[in-house]
């Protein structure tokens, strides 16, 4: 009798098993802030909801068609190829935006920089839409999709570092489809802005700032200046000793911001790089550490170009001394070993990919490397009332229903520092 009891009981429960819910993130309410990291698998793309509902967009990647790639080592997209990437990422937004009870559109958005796992790819791929000047790709797609107040990015409106022949040069024909975009916006009356360094002014809640006095932005590095701690002075990345026409590449020319909402803070930084070459002298290339000097400690981090050989040097992980870093990836070179070593030798505690191929995490187990690597998928780090703490919840690439896969324990904010 007990035995049939026992088999009955395991029964039922594998039934129930079989029929459980699955579980959803519970809704954005007033108070929390939502820093959503969406999966594609062709590029970065961030999206914040903030205390008083108040909507930003970071960056909206689409990396074209991966067949053109020489080195064939980009990742399948996610949930799957039937819609573009801006598609995905609109989809997304319009989901998360429904407890807002507000119409569909965005506050801000911002391009870190301007390279096309950030902001598009001109192929074809792009799409051709019939009295439009420019094609439609990441995000210049995105904007057609959902209506964006204010567009920043770090070169409005001369578009002249380190000079307007090489920004030109530099970004070439998909920089010209963006800057038609622009040009359409400037037409229709709306908001075009470079990103202000040294300024914590320029992101501002726009429903209901006098509840939220905690929750600022502060606009640290970009467009080859850095703020240098003091008010709103900033400073050249590049020294005065520097050679003649020194610059800095696209990559180290990315919009590096920090975000406070009471003892909560998280860093973001685009592809900053750390690494210089001691056969040039070029230490100035070594943006990272200049970053490190004036940022402070923070919660939540996103590694810098996408955790690659150049990303988070030692000195940027001591400043920061983040207990979760985020990893935005597409490459199936993502994250590199050298820099996850620099991860685990700094101690930080959470490491969430925004998507990972098996081979990539079966190679960081191998050398030692994946112990503190969690699910991963679209990345979302929900920062509760007044900010005094937070939880990391993974959420279904695959599925456009976004079921919770995975939530960590929930966090103490750590506070400003």
């Amino acid at each position: 009798m007990k035995k049939i009891l026992l088999i009955s009981a395991i029964f039922a429960l594998a039934i129930s098993s079989v029929c459980a819910k699955p579980k959803y993130l519970k809704d954005w309410q007033e108070g929390y802030m939502d820093i959503h990291h969406i999966s594609t698998g062709r590029g970065s793309a961030i999206f914040f909801i903030l205390p008083d509902g108040t909507r930003l967009l970071a960056d909206a990647g689409d990396l074209g068609d991966p067949s053109r790639w020489k080195h064939k080592e980009i990742m399948p997209a996610v949930p799957n190829d039937s819609k573009r990437p801006a598609e995905w990422i609109a989809r997304y937004i319009e989901h998360f935006s429904k407890p807002l009870n507000r119409d569909l559109y965005l506050d801000y958005a911002m391009i870190t920089h301007f390279d096309t796992d950030h902001y598009g790819m001109l192929d074809h791929t792009a799409i051709t839409v019939a009295g439009k000047p420019y094609k439609y790709t990441g995000m210049t797609h995105l904007a057609n999709l959902v209506p964006i107040r204010t567009m920043i990015d770090r070169g409005y409106p001369t578009y002249d570092y380190p000079t307007p022949e090489r920004f030109r040069k530099r970004n070439g024909k998909l920089f010209a489809n963006y800057e038609l975009f622009i040009k359409e916006r400037e037409q229709q009356g709306l908001k075009n802005e470079q990103f202000r360094v040294g300024s914590d002014k320029q992101f501002v809640l726009k429903t209901a700032a006098d509840k939220y006095p905690a929750f600022r932005i502060h606009n640290i590095a970009g467009n080859g200046r850095i703020w240098t701690g003091k008010g709103e002075e900033t400073r050249s990345l590049i020294p005065a000793n520097a050679p003649k026409g020194a610059a800095l590449n696209e990559n180290s020319s990315s919009c590096v911001f920090r975000l406070e909402y009471g003892n909560f803070s998280y860093y973001l930084g685009g592809d900053i790089s750390g690494t210089w070459s001691r056969k040039k002298n070029n230490y100035w290339n070594d943006v990272q550490s200049q970053v490190a000097k004036v940022f402070g400690t923070v919660d939540v981090a996103v590694a810098d170009h996408h955790c690659y050989r150049d990303s988070v040097n030692d000195n940027l992980l001591k400043a920061l001394n983040t207990n979760v870093l985020v990893i935005p990836i597409w490459d199936l070179y993502h994250p590199h070993p050298n820099a996850m070593q620099r991860v685990v030798n700094n101690g930080v505690p959470e490491i969430f990919p925004v998507g990972i191929t098996e081979a990539r995490l079966a190679e960081m187990k191998e050398k030692g490397l994946a112990d503190n690597i969690r699910k991963d998928g679209h990345i979302v780090v929900r920062v509760f009332k007044g900010g005094k703490k937070y939880q990391i919840f993974v959420l279904n690439d695959r599925s456009l229903d976004y079921e919770v896969l995975y939530k960590s324990r929930a966090f103490s904010s750590r506070g400003n520092k």
